[in-house]
């Protein structure tokens, strides 16, 4: 409707894919409703849909063919399922050695090696490295001594690599010496509305839908399509990643980019009012 290509459409399409669940567990714990079924079941989708468009993303940067794709799909499962069955049955282990090292932050050092592995064998595998990054987040989540290095990932991301990541995207964007017309601003503003109601609209009406074919009734499916709402963190490394990999480029990818921090601040805002709304008199 834009006039986008097909490919640009599509990493739109897979920045609307997932879920940031933050900012929906937050309010959900002020309502005390985290742990009703609609409260696990928006857990356990904004997860699904997660995975779902790290997996898309995966298939669509390394595949340049029906064939290809279908290749990266096989190497992409075979990966889930060796390491996730051998990480199942050492990782634990391999965490348990911090209790025998007397070094400071010695379960933060291990996890982090363990994740630059994952890494490491999912890049060699053909396959994008955020793959074996995210396999490793999840189970070394599924470790009770997770606990224990929960606030030094959250120190060590918030404190350097998220900044990195947004100073790495702007100066890839200077760096190209592409810049913003009239017309650009005016299509960023067009694309931005679009992509927010559709970001809204599709939530609501996808998820509230799966949930009305799965029984629940009419309010509840509401409750779990608002709470679907939200995009952040990876709405922005999807975009990053297609501008990294030049699939967008220029002032498309300038106008992706900025529409997509303007996706994630109004979903932001608006997403605990209308959870609030969808729960009321619950």
């Amino acid at each position: 409707f834009l006039d986008f290509s097909t490919m640009q459409g599509i990493v739109i399409g897979l920045i609307l894919t997932a879920t940031s669940v933050g900012v929906t567990v937050r309010t959900l714990l002020d309502l005390h409703v985290l742990n009703s079924d609609v409260g696990t079941t928006i857990l356990g989708g904004a997860v699904i849909d997660d995975i779902l468009a790290i997996v898309l993303l995966a298939l669509f940067m390394g595949a340049e063919s029906v064939t290809g794709a279908f290749m990266i799909g096989i190497r992409i499962a075979i990966f889930f399922f060796i390491f996730l069955l051998i990480g199942l049955k050492v990782i634990d282990r391999i965490l348990s050695l911090g209790d025998k090292l007397h070094v400071p932050k010695a379960f933060l050092s291990i996890s982090l090696s363990i994740l630059l592995i994952y890494s490491f064998f999912a890049y060699e595998a053909g396959i994008s490295g955020i793959i074996g990054a995210f396999v490793a987040g999840l189970i070394i989540g599924q470790s009770f001594r997770s606990k224990k290095i929960s606030d030094d990932v959250k120190t060590l991301g918030y404190g350097l690599f998220i900044p990195l990541f947004f100073v790495a995207v702007g100066f890839k964007m200077a760096v190209q010496g592409t810049s913003l017309d009239v017309n650009s601003l005016a299509t960023i503003g067009l694309l931005s509305f679009v992509i927010i109601i559709i970001g809204i609209v599709g939530k609501i009406i996808g998820c509230g839908l799966g949930a009305l074919l799965a029984g629940m009734n009419r309010k509840e499916s509401l409750q779990i399509g608002v709470g679907m709402i939200p995009r952040m963190e990876l709405a922005l490394i999807i975009s990053s990643a297609a501008i990294a990999q030049g699939i967008i480029s220029g002032i498309v990818a300038h106008q992706i980019l900025i529409a997509t921090v303007i996706l994630t601040i109004v979903t932001t805002i608006i997403a605990p009012v209308l959870i609030k709304a969808a729960f009321k008199n619950s």
